[in-house]
């Protein structure tokens, strides 16, 4: 484990803080923010106050009880006083910085406030005030001319002008509605800003003074909560924020910085007696500490949405004020005399190695959050990371040259996967048979090839498991690969069939027809047809039903669709017909259109091929003893028969039909019965239909086709049957099996016959085929139907000449796949249910792509323009549309994109950048910018909400960067002195070459 960078903008800034009770003055070096480093100077008695000269220098504490102003020099290491020179009765409150450097000291018994030069040589200039002076106010940024007196005892505000000729004068006293001593002015000096209790009121007021004009009020005075304690303006002048002791909350309003006037305050709740309230320096929150419940608040300044801090930040806290880069704040608490600081941004926590000489390109971590995968591509390793140590596990190798780009983990954890776009390949990383994956468990590697030039870049997993999802920048297309062998069951409740005995599928394979027997009897209606959606990868949703009074079924058995999907046929095994359903439109029900018959009538028909125009039906015949095929026009109504195809005699089985995807070639399987010894005799038979003869001659044969008992059989292609064989249950006992039989160029006899298992207890009994390779078996015995996937199915998203596809992401509910396109400057929304694909324009070369959680979203990296496009990925019309295109300063070169699991921010890497950015997702603002490495390519969130983690690979580092991405969390105390109090940053410039 490497520790993180000390790599802090505030390296060279200080704090320092008045102690009332121990007569001394803290001074916290923050070369190490998260830890101030503090010295104490003993000053004269009970300093109630401290500032700091505009250049750093210097500090003034007023020491009430003895009546002097001490002048420390902060230059030194030590800050030694210089001198203690007297200031008035009872100094209580001091600003610097104000025109010709002066200091300015309240004193509250004289009525009266002393200037001084800045070394405190000079005797001071008193100037009387009103009754009470308790708090004063100036201009940040030095040379301020104006320093507003609050008078405690009669409620009024002195204005003094410190840069008028000869001695300071008052220009202006003002009454204010109540009791205050909340003040603050704004940047230029205008105007000032005064919290009072309201007299006679229950609330609090804000009064703004023009002190231009002689401390003319600009308007009424607004209200604010009870009790206003504290007031800060914003650093760009445009908000104030007021403390509202009484009412447990912070007002914040809006100022015009041209007229002075503010808004109407919006109160925030915070916790009880609000007690000290600050800006960030970038004014993006406002911090505020509970004096009783000793926690910490933020309040967003966009949203005004407050974040509480769980444990307290001190026994009595005092005051806060931000580092000068606000990532930290430090809270005075005076009961502890500790100064506790508080992490206000993300921040790198340590990192990972990935080995000497690697370069990782991309993390994937565990659905635990327990380890990582990281790709190495300098080498053929993926990198195991303990995310619980942070400490780097055993090297998985690849072989075969493969180089890993991106890496992906299913989230039930059985299996992992890598790209490796230099092999065309998918590296499938699987644990032992019922184990899942581990940081140092076995590992067994699986090479998936995929299309030769495929140029695998991205990878991701669909929530279920069921495919890994490439994005092949080669080939134009993106893959869906099955890592689990491209086989899964339909359960019997989906399917809702007592004895399926039929299946089709629709061409896209996406809608299967299951043709349900019943046990139906004999010249009665029965049975239905089931018809189901595939609703994901994997996944099957029943639509309706052809019951047997609407599509005039009598134990139905094998259906057949056309290709336009608006004709299916069955035939209907109890009567001797064939009813043929049709709809005018995909969307529309099925109806029943007419009967396929013929006398005599046929018998037993069972197996159906239709030709893709859905006009020619084959239909298998058993009438006679004799397997034959019915060849009918159903072009019109009614049917007309056509001719008879002789499949063999002595057979009274009718046979199970396919017919080529061209229409050329029509298939029939026999099932015979077992000869004496138990041999085989199942036979496969072939017929070129436009070859002028009425006779089919066998094409395969058992055994050693492996159809011993075949009962369905489809076409993959032209040249591929499927056959499926039910097995054989009683002695001597066969294995059901799907026989892949591949044809010769002939197309009628065999070169090769590979088998998948089936379970014969099921009873294996028709198949059904689409374009993409899914194969569907419907199983009688258990009412389930067993899918057969390609291993790989590629989908084509655009030409290899114009597209480029380069990430890839799967929404969390496993609808879509989004793909980045750099070179058609686009992204592509792929439903994974039936692989349509529709474009989406986004910015030139788009690289990162990342779905939000819940489905709704995704966001694109354009490296081309500097932007991010925000996606509606269910736009007008359903289709997916561009909503926003972010671009701020800070995105150059966009890289990478992922979103954390809450969904509540955008991590974005960028070009050659060391530094992670965090984009607010409501808004697209990059809220922080996380200093995290060298060279990040990728990030990769926690995949668990609450724990707000990000792992960043580090290309040129060498490692995988941790980055927790709260915005605010308790560091530590460290030990500054009893009764210590609100403390005042000291600029980074008044450290002396030695402390350099």
């Amino acid at each position: 484990m490497n520790e993180p960078d000390n790599d802090h903008g505030s390296a060279a800034a200080r704090l320092a803080a008045p102690v009332w009770g121990a007569d001394d003055l803290v001074v916290a070096d923050l070369t190490a923010p998260e830890h101030p480093e503090v010295h104490v100077t003993p000053v004269e008695s009970n300093p109630r106050a401290i500032a700091v000269s505009s250049d750093g220098t210097r500090a003034y504490t007023a020491d009430h009880d003895v009546g002097t102003l001490s002048v420390v020099d902060l230059g030194q290491s030590v800050t030694p006083v210089l001198r203690s020179v007297p200031a008035g009765k009872n100094p209580c409150a001091v600003v610097a910085g104000l025109a010709g450097d002066r200091v300015c000291v309240a004193d509250w018994a004289g009525n009266q406030v002393a200037v001084l030069d800045k070394e405190g040589i000079s005797p001071a200039l008193f100037v009387p005030v009103g009754a009470g002076p308790c708090a004063l106010a100036a201009a940040p940024g030095g040379q301020a001319r104006y320093v507003c007196v609050v008078n405690e005892t009669d409620a009024t505000v002195s204005v003094v002008d410190v840069n008028a000729a000869g001695s300071p004068s008052v220009t202006a006293t003002v009454p204010v509605p109540g009791l205050t001593r909340a003040i603050a002015v704004a940047g230029g000096g205008r105007f000032a800003y005064v919290a009072s209790r309201g007299a006679g009121t229950g609330g609090g007021r804000v009064t703004v003074l023009d002190l231009d004009a002689e401390g003319a009020s600009v308007g009424e005075p607004v209200p604010v909560g009870a009790e206003p304690r504290a007031l800060t303006l914003s650093a760009d002048g445009r908000l104030l924020c007021v403390t509202a002791y009484g009412s447990a909350s912070v007002s914040v309003a809006s100022v015009d910085p041209v007229i002075g006037r503010i808004g109407a305050p919006t109160p925030v709740p915070v916790e009880p007696h609000p007690v000290a309230v600050a800006f960030t320096p970038d004014g993006s929150r406002i911090l505020a500490v509970s004096q009783t419940s000793g926690r910490l608040t933020a309040i967003r300044t966009d949203t005004l949405a407050p974040t509480t801090l769980d444990e307290p930040v001190g026994a009595v806290p005092c005051g806060v004020v931000p580092g000068p880069d606000g990532r930290f704040v430090y809270v005075s608490d005076q009961a502890t005399g500790t100064l506790v600081t508080v992490r206000t941004a993300p921040r790198r926590t340590g990192d990972v190695g990935t080995g000497a000489g690697s370069r990782p390109v991309n993390v994937a971590v565990s659905s635990d959050g327990s380890w990582a995968y990281a790709a190495d591509a300098a080498s053929d390793k993926v990198a195991v990371l303990d995310l619980g140590s942070l400490t780097p596990g055993t090297p998985i190798p690849l072989g075969g040259g493969h180089a890993p780009w991106d890496v992906a983990v299913a989230r039930d954890r059985t299996f992992g996967c890598a790209t490796s776009p230099g092999t065309a390949a998918l590296l499938v990383l699987t644990p032992a048979q019922g184990d899942v994956l581990t940081v140092g468990g076995a590992v067994t590697v699986t090479a998936v090839p995929l299309a030769q030039g495929a140029d695998p870049h991205g990878v991701a997993i669909t929530p279920d498991g069921q495919y890994a999802v490439t994005a092949d920048s080669g080939t134009a297309t993106v893959s869906l690969v099955d890592p689990k062998g491209g086989t899964y069951t339909i359960a019997a409740d989906v399917v809702g069939c007592q004895q399926p005995t039929g299946a089709a599928l629709s061409k896209d394979g996406t809608t299967l027809y299951v043709s349900d027997f019943a046990r139906t009897q004999p010249g009665q209606r029965g049975g239905q047809i089931a018809v189901l959606t595939r609703t994901g990868p994997g996944t099957w949703q029943r639509q309706t039903v052809v019951d047997a009074e609407a599509g005039h079924l009598s134990g139905p058995h094998e259906l057949a669709v056309s290709a336009d999907g608006l004709r299916l046929c069955v035939t209907n095994y109890q009567d001797g017909t064939v009813s043929v359903l049709g709809r005018a439109t995909t969307s529309d029900p099925w109806g029943f259109r007419t009967a396929v018959t013929m006398s005599p009538p046929m018998r037993y028909p069972y197996g159906l091929a239709l030709t893709p125009d859905g006009e020619t039906l084959y239909v298998s015949n058993a009438a006679g003893g004799n397997a034959t095929v019915e060849v009918f026009d159903i072009s019109a109504s009614p049917a007309t028969r056509q001719r008879t195809i002789k499949v063999e005699d002595g057979i009274p089985i009718p046979p199970g039909l396919a017919l080529s995807p061209d229409g050329q070639y029509l298939y029939a399987a026999v099932s015979k019965a077992w000869a004496p010894d138990g041999t085989a005799l199942g036979t496969v038979y072939g017929i070129q239909l436009a070859g002028g003869g009425n006779t089919m001659t066998a094409v395969a044969t058992a055994p050693a086709a492996y159809t011993d008992r075949p009962n369905g059989l489809a076409c993959q292609d032209n040249q591929t049957l499927y056959v499926v064989n039910q097995g054989r249950k009683d002695t001597p006992a066969r294995n059901a099996c799907l026989a892949v039989i591949t044809l010769d160029a002939s197309r009628l006899r065999v070169q090769k016959t590979e088998q998948q298992a089936l379970d014969k207890d099921d009873v294996p009994y028709s198949i059904a085929v689409a374009e993409d390779g899914t194969c569907c078996v419907a199983n009688s015995g258990s009412g389930t139907v067993t899918v057969f996937t390609s291993k790989v199915t590629p989908v084509k998203v655009g030409e290899p000449a114009t597209s480029r596809p380069w990430d890839v992401d799967v929404t969390d509910d496993g609808v879509y796949a989004c793909v980045s396109d750099r070179e058609a400057a686009t992204v592509h929304r792929v439903r994974l249910a039936d692989h349509t694909v529709i474009p989406v324009p986004v910015g030139p070369d788009p690289m990162g792509v990342a779905c939000a959680p819940g489905g709704a979203r995704a966001y694109a990296a354009n490296h081309g323009d500097d932007s991010i496009a925000v996606i509606n990925l269910n736009g007008a019309g359903g289709r997916p549309e561009v909503i926003a295109t972010w671009r701020h300063a800070l995105i150059v070169k966009p890289e990478s994109v992922s979103v954390s699991a809450d969904g509540t921010w955008l991590f974005v890497t960028t070009e050659n950048s060391g530094a992670v950015l965090m984009l607010d997702t409501t808004t697209g603002t990059p809220r922080f910018t996380v200093p995290a490495g060298q060279a990040l390519a990728a990030s990769a969130p926690d995949p668990r909400p609450a724990t707000p983690l990000v792992y960043l690979a580090d290309t040129t580092g060498a490692v995988v960067s941790v980055v927790n991405t709260t915005a605010l969390g308790r560091v530590g105390a460290t030990a500054a002195a009893l009764d210590v109090r609100q403390a005042v940053v000291v600029p980074a410039a008044a450290r002396t070459e030695a402390d350099r």
